[in-house]
């Protein structure tokens, strides 16, 4: 691994924002959270992530927006978004193919399995 591990967490929910945040620092990120999307849009404007775990229903700013904004104007961390959402993926049709998804509720293990392969630019098992 090279480089620090920088990751964003983003979903209305402060439960799991705290939830998600504490399994990622204590597995070696630099963690920041974001309330909706434009919070996530304003972030990702002044750093790059490694890992992005992004809902997709939130308000003002949902994650599909977002997800389009990245896609328009930062390609290169597309590959590092990992959408967390209970729409399960029928809700990814709208999402370009590079995006990782995991349901909700999730498994914590396996959330950060896929939050490590982002950093580490590995496909998750």
């Amino acid at each position: 691994m090279t480089g620090e591990r920088r990751a964003l967490v983003v979903d209305d929910d402060p439960g799991i924002r705290v939830l998600v945040t504490r399994i990622l620092t204590r597995n070696g990120f630099i963690v920041e959270s974001a309330r909706d999307g434009a919070e996530a849009i304003e972030k990702v404007l002044q750093h790059d992530y490694k890992v992005i775990t992004l809902d997709l229903m939130m308000p003002r700013i949902d994650g599909f927006a977002v997800v389009k904004y990245l896609n328009e104007h930062r390609p290169e961390m597309l590959a590092n978004v990992i959408v967390v959402t209970a729409f399960g993926s029928k809700a990814l049709e709208k999402i370009p193919p590079a995006v990782r998804f995991i349901e909700k509720p999730f498994d914590l293990n396996a959330l950060l399995a896929e939050a490590t392969a982002c950093a580490d630019d590995e496909p998750a098992n």
